[in-house]
């Protein structure tokens, strides 16, 4: 039977383009993930749970408040990570991704991936 953050990480996977949905704690372990490509899990959530915290840093050292949504752009594809809760929802595209399709997937599931957590 498919948990509640499976399901919820389905969804993201039914968004063109997406490739691959990893919901991360802040240690870098991945809590659960979708994917329909080949890709260590383990080293995607190391780096996942870097790039975030460098990411909170670079804004608490400006000012700028917590961190709600990083972008990464690529000449093949994006990455996008929200967080959620105390985890990080991380989002892996190819080319034919419209980031405007995947942000309103992340807001429009963001409250069943927290519920899902709780």
């Amino acid at each position: 039977m498919e948990t509640g953050i499976a399901r919820v990480l389905g969804e993201f996977m039914k968004v063109k383009g997406v490739t691959a949905v990893a919901l991360v704690g802040r240690d870098g372990f991945v809590i659960e993930s979708a994917t329909n490509i080949n890709v260590d899990m383990d080293a995607l959530g190391a780096m996942v749970a870097t790039a975030v915290g460098t990411g909170e840093s670079l804004g608490q050292e400006f000012g700028l408040g917590a961190i709600d949504q990083n972008l990464y752009e690529y000449a093949n594809g994006k990455i996008l990570m929200a967080t959620a809760l105390d985890d990080v929802l991380a989002v892996f595209t190819d080319t034919t991704a419209v980031i405007g399709s995947v942000r309103y997937s992340i807001k429009k599931n963001m409250p069943d991936v927290i519920k899902a957590l709780q």
